[in-house]
């Protein structure tokens, strides 16, 4: 089936994870994403499996990319501050002619403003953003966060922005520009951390490790990590698994007696979750009702049972074989995979099929 951006043209002037991410998951609902490449090195040759599969790769001058951007309905860059204009495709003049078009632009920092010119890295964008205030312990550094979690946040960000603005303008008859902050996405996802400083008055929040209490937290198990998310409604439950009489005592009957005795609690449920292994807490959760879970490996995230049960995988077609990637984010609209092509590969039809003169 026809997935729900179906005839939906997408430029991706390539770049750097945050481009390649947004346009990745247009691709998989259905939308002709063209693809014009950046320069070399951006992407590794895994993140380019996963995130270019179901794309049109091209190689053309900046007078084609003028008139492919005409045709357009979303246009996805993140290039440095004013490389656009710099190239004469300044957003300006390509939404005066084309007045319905939907760019995005994603920078570590915005367009303008004191930071515009910054160096970057996933590191300095998540730092930059506060997040890396949350990762750690109080009394050391920050811990980085693993992958490339900034870049990623962004593009899915402009995601989301573009397909917004993009229905608004299918409404209204008219496109915009809109300018996507990898500092400001950081921000966006510190929950009531950032908030509460902000608007409260209060000091910054220290860093928790990982635990923000004993009942929500990563404990040692017997095979590596696992842990449990507990809202008040579900600690009954979670006492119960547990089994220890002494959790029925009055001092862990409310959530101010749990957090006064907070220490005593999680070195109890320390010595539990070290008899567990990451299979018993995941066979546990759903059986009790209690949100357990696990910190698996890559390995065990391809055998995941549940994960294959759901979709999750798809299986795409590379220059090289097959690979496993990661699929769909959730089941219910229609997915393409796609397959990974070469650069330069479909420059012919993809400007034959927008239209557009070599």
């Amino acid at each position: 089936m026809d997935g729900p951006l179906h005839g939906v043209r997408v430029l991706e002037i390539g770049g750097g994870i945050p481009a390649a991410v947004a346009t990745r998951w247009m691709a998989g609902f259905g939308a002709d994403v063209v693809r014009t490449e950046g320069p070399a090195g951006l992407l590794t040759s895994d993140e380019e499996t996963y995130l270019l599969a179901g794309k049109r790769r091209i190689a053309v001058n900046d007078r084609t990319l003028l008139a492919l951007a005409g045709r357009a309905d979303i246009l996805v860059e993140d290039g440095p501050p004013g490389v656009l204009a710099a190239r004469g495709l300044a957003p300006g003049d390509l939404r005066r002619a084309n007045p319905t078009l939907v760019g995005v632009s994603i920078t570590p920092f915005g367009q303008d403003g004191p930071y515009r010119e910054y160096g970057h890295t996933n590191l300095v964008a998540h730092a930059m953003g506060g997040v890396h205030s949350l990762t750690g312990t109080p009394d050391r550094a920050p811990l980085v966060n693993g992958g490339s979690q900034a870049y990623t946040l962004g593009g899915l960000n402009a995601f989301s922005a573009a397909l917004t603005a993009y229905f608004g303008a299918l409404v209204h008859g008219e496109g915009d520009w809109l300018d996507i902050s990898l500092q400001t996405c950081g921000a966006s996802i510190m929950e009531l951390y950032g908030p509460r400083v902000e608007a409260g008055g209060h000091e910054p929040h220290p860093r928790m490790g990982n635990q923000t209490n004993a009942h929500w937290g990563i404990y040692p198990v017997a095979d590596g990590y696992g842990g449990v998310c507990c809202l008040a409604r579900q600690i009954p439950a979670f006492f119960a698994v547990v089994g220890d009489p002494e959790l029925q005592a009055e001092r862990f009957a409310t959530p101010a007696g749990r957090l006064e005795n907070n220490d005593e609690l999680g070195a109890m449920l320390y010595g539990w979750f070290g008899t567990k292994t990451k299979r018993e807490l995941l066979e546990l959760g759903p059986k009790h009702k209690v949100p357990f879970g696990a910190v698996l490996t890559p390995r065990e995230l391809l055998g995941s049972a549940s994960l294959s049960e759901r979709g999750f995988f798809d299986t795409v077609a590379t220059p090289d074989g097959t690979a496993r990637i990661p699929g769909r984010p959730f089941l219910g609209l229609p997915w393409q995979p796609g397959a990974l092509s070469t650069p330069g590969a479909d420059t012919t039809g993809a400007i034959s099929d927008w239209g557009v003169a070599s």
